[in-house]
């Protein structure tokens, strides 16, 4: 299954269990999908770092003129992130480290170290 199929799958099992058993069978599924995403929580809680200017989950940058040369990159902690949900229904120490990195970055941009 590629992540860009993922979402019309969800969507899939919603309509479908609407469809056996109206408005009973959508509530189900919906509580199944929110059972699956809660356990998946708990097995992978990190995700890559990615996105514009991401490092791609080496946790590094490269140097743009020197590119052998590298540096810690500034978004994330070794490349991997928690996952927005496992921050808050994860296991206790994932939820424990979420609070402890928002609050070290509150602290760096509160006393100017930020970046």
């Amino acid at each position: 299954m590629q992540k860009r199929h993922f979402p019309f799958i969800l969507i899939a099992i919603l309509i479908v269990g609407y469809a056996l058993a109206s408005l009973l069978g959508l509530v189900l599924a919906a509580v199944g999908l929110f059972i699956v995403y809660l356990a998946s929580l708990r097995i992978h809680p990190r995700v890559r770092h990615a996105g514009w200017r991401g490092c791609g989950g080496t946790g590094e940058h490269r140097g743009s003129v020197f590119t052998w040369t590298h540096r810690k990159c500034p978004g994330c902690n070794g490349g991997r992130l928690i996952r927005r949900g496992a921050g808050i229904w994860g296991a206790e120490h994932i939820r424990h480290e979420h609070a402890r990195t928002k609050k070290a970055r509150a602290t760096a941009k509160s006393s100017g170290t930020w970046r």
